[in-house]
Parts: structure tokens; C-alpha cells; sequence
């Protein structure tokens, strides 16, 4: 639209009615940021002036409310202006929160109930939201509500996993509750129950929940697992650690190599696999003045051995083992091929079988010494009455002799007769 300007006093006014939209606009512009500036230092006459400025922000509101909470100078005054921010924006959660922390100090507990689920409503899925309102639930001992809000910590924030289980544990002690009401279908999630069962010694709960894992029928990596194996061999729980062993070989079809056969109970026995750390395949760990080795140049048949290298210091034991499940009062055939190469000591490795749990000796071989090809060693031994695992492993008797040279296994087996 084209304005013709045909006197002065046209060009005045029109220059005023600029002026005073110019000086308005102004001003609608400026109250905020000057509001921003004061309560950028959020002290009680700052925000009160920023309020002034702009009444309907509820921020600033807000934090008036936790000025007034924090220097305990009106606690009614920090309510009532948590409670205008919550009505000016219903829609933060964090509002919600800092009134029900509010209400917790005036007791006022039923008001405080609804600003938490008030909180949970406006944020349903962030963790922190839920990780409060799970904690005010506990208190009041409303155990479905809390465990339904610990459902949404665990399944969204990885750090703090391991708190949220146990305050579900401590507050319930039911891990069938957990799994139903709190717990996610997610492998890592199980694998971190089991590992607190673990560690708090509930066998029949750790195995509810490994069950539980299973039937979940989704992949995990294997060595998440071996702390629960070590922890029912120790338990004396041999039946329930074949049973989990199985299990995961279903689940995992790499594992099938791994299972003890008729033929032979001792798994890898020929170390053509590779070597687990866990589980029922070998245990291993390095000690002082011995290399132990994969070798794929020197074998009795297949196309592996394991190599053991002695520095010319003492070393009691090789580091490697292998629990074995048995049956008591049977009897069994151990045989193990082994060669040596300038093995010079006044005690020589052996094979030694012993029960797991008593130490009770069954297979203590001769020891092996010097430069040998390869030659087959047997041994034949029954077990007792109460014998359900025995371990096979590599030691010295005595021990303390120094010892130099080279020594390699392959093709050990152990069955029944």
C-alpha cells in the first residue's frame, strides 16, 4: 500500500505513530532480556525482578521457589512459587520434583505422592525423573510403583544399573518380582542381576535368573557367564553348572565343541580349540617363569599341542586346569601323549588329578623329564563316595627345584570304565 505524505502535519504524526510502535516494540523486546540478566545471578531480589518483568515465565518462578527453599527462609513462600511454576508449565518435570522435595520438608506426604507422579507424567522415560520417583515409592513402601519406575532406570541409563538392582533387591529380596515387574527382557540387564546374586551368594535366586537369561533365547557374549560357572563350581552345585553349560552350548552352537562326550570327559582335550579361560574348557593364568603357548608346529595328532616353557627358575605349577564332572565310586582311564626337550630339574612336571573339593589325590603321574618323543602316559583310578568333580592340572612335587627346558601336551582323554 503506497502513502502519500501531503503536509507537514501528515509527516509529523506519521512520524510519532512510528516513534511510540518503535518505543513499544522496544520494550516488549528488552523485558525479556532484561529479565534474563537478572536472573542470570539468582538471588532473591534479582529473580523477584525478573518476575516483575516477566510474570508468566515459569522458570523464573521456579527458581525463586528453590532460592526461598535453599536459605530456609519461607519454606510456604518456596511452595507457593513451585506451585505457580508447576501451573504456568506442567509440563517439566524438574519443577514437579523441586515441589515434591518441598512438600517432603514440610511433611506434607500426600501432596508430595501427587507432584512425583505428577513429574512421572510430564516425563515418563527420562531416568532421573524415574530414578526419584522410584526413591520417594521405596520410602513409602509402595514396592509396585517403585519397581515399575526402576523399570525405566534400568532400561535407560547404563550407570546407574547396578544401584537400581540393589534397592530392588534390598527392598524385596524376590527375584522373581524383579524380573517381572522391573527388569527389561535385555541379556545385559540379567547378566547384571546374576552378577549381584553372584556376589551377594543367593544360589537358588542366581539360578531363577539364569534360567530366566536362557529362556530369553537371545545371544550374549559366553565369558559374561563364567563368573556364574566359577561361582556354582564353588557352591559345590556341579549338576546345576553341566546343566547352564548345556544350556549355553544350545544357545551359542560355538560352544558344541566344548561339551564332554562318552568318549572323552575332558573338553579340548587336543587343544584344537580355542582356549576359553572359563566355563568347563581350560583355566589359565600366567605364572611367574612360565610361557604357556598354542603350538601349531609340534603335535602328537590334530594340529595343535599346548607348550609349556621353563625360564630356569623355580615354578610350582604350569597355570593351566580343567574341572571335570564325575561320578562318585566309578571308576575312570586317564591318558595324556607329552614330549620334552632338554627338561632339566630334580622334579619334573606331572599330571594330577585330585577332588575338587577335598584335594584327595587320584592320578599323581610320573614326572617328565629330559628329551623324550612322544610317549603316552595312563593312569587308572576310582573315585570316592561323595566325588562329583575332580580337577586336572599340571604340578610339581616338590615344587621348589629349578627347572629348564621345554615340555608339550596333546591328546588328553578321561573315560569311564
Amino acid at each position: 500500500m503506497r502513502i502519500e505524505l501531503r503536509s507537514q502535519l501528515r509527516e509529523f504524526s506519521f512520524a510519532v505513530v512510528c516513534l511510540v510502535l518503535v518505543g513499544l516494540y522496544l520494550h516488549l523486546a528488552l523485558r525479556p532480556y532484561r529479565a534474563s540478566r537478572w536472573a542470570a545471578i539468582p538471588d532473591l531480589s534479582n529473580l523477584q525482578e525478573a518476575i516483575r518483568l516477566e510474570p508468566s515465565n515459569a522458570e523464573y518462578r521456579e527458581l525463586l521457589g528453590r532460592s526461598l527453599a535453599l536459605s530456609g527462609a519461607n519454606l510456604n513462600d518456596a511452595i507457593a512459587s513451585y506451585r505457580t511454576a508447576v501451573h504456568l508449565n506442567p509440563y517439566v518435570a524438574r519443577y514437579w520434583l523441586d515441589l515434591a522435595g518441598a512438600y517432603q520438608v514440610a511433611g506434607h506426604t500426600s501432596e508430595q505422592e501427587q507432584s512425583v507422579e505428577q513429574a512421572v507424567e510430564a516425563d515418563p522415560t527420562t531416568p532421573h525423573v524415574a530414578w526419584e520417583a522410584a526413591n520417594f515409592f521405596l520410602v513409602q513402601g509402595d514396592q509396585e510403583r517403585a519397581l515399575r519406575n526402576f523399570r525405566v532406570v534400568l532400561a535407560n541409563d547404563p550407570e546407574a544399573v547396578d544401584s537400581a538392582l540393589q534397592l530392588c533387591w534390598r527392598a524385596t529380596g524376590d527375584a522373581n518380582r524383579i524380573l517381572d515387574r522391573a527388569l527389561p527382557r535385555r541379556p545385559d540387564l540379567y547378566l547384571s542381576f546374576l552378577r549381584l546374586l553372584v556376589s551377594k551368594q543367593e544360589v537358588a535366586a542366581a539360578e531363577n535368573v539364569w534360567n530366566h537369561l536362557i529362556a530369553l533365547n537371545q545371544e550374549f557374549s559366553t565369558k559374561l557367564a563364567f563368573p556364574y560357572f566359577r561361582f556354582l563350581i564353588a557352591k559345590q552345585e556341579v549338576a546345576a553348572a553341566q546343566t547352564a553349560w548345556q544350556q549355553l552350548a544350545v544357545l551359542d552352537p560355538s560352544l558344541q565343541p566344548y561339551l564332554p562326550s562318552r568318549e572323552n570327559l575332558i573338553v579340548n582335550g587336543g587343544f584344537e580349540e580355542n582356549l576359553l579361560n572359563g566355563g568347563f574348557d581350560w583355566w589359565y593364568e600366567s605364572k611367574p617363569h612360565v610361557i604357556l603357548a598354542i603350538d601349531t608346529s609340534e603335535f602328537h595328532s590334530g594340529t595343535r599341542s599346548l607348550s609349556v616353557t621353563f625360564d630356569g627358575q623355580s615354578a610350582s605349577e604350569e597355570g593351566i586346569s580343567q574341572f571335570i564332572p564325575v561320578k562318585p565310586n566309578t571308576d575312570y582311564e586317564f591318558s595324556a601323549e607329552y614330549r620334552t626337550e632338554e627338561l632339566e630339574t630334580a622334579s619334573g612336571p606331572r599330571f594330577a588329578i585330585v577332588d575338587a573339593y577335598t584335594n584327595a589325590s587320584y592320578v599323581l603321574t610320573d614326572d617328565l623329564l629330559g628329551t623324550n618323543p612322544w610317549r603316552l602316559q595312563k593312569a587308572r583310578f576310582q573315585t570316592g563316595p561323595n566325588t562329583t568333580l575332580v580337577l586336572l592340572k599340571i604340578v610339581r612335587q616338590p615344587a621348589n627345584p629349578l627347572i629348564r627346558g621345554k615340555l608339550w601336551i596333546d591328546d588328553l582323554r578321561l573315560v569311564e570304565k
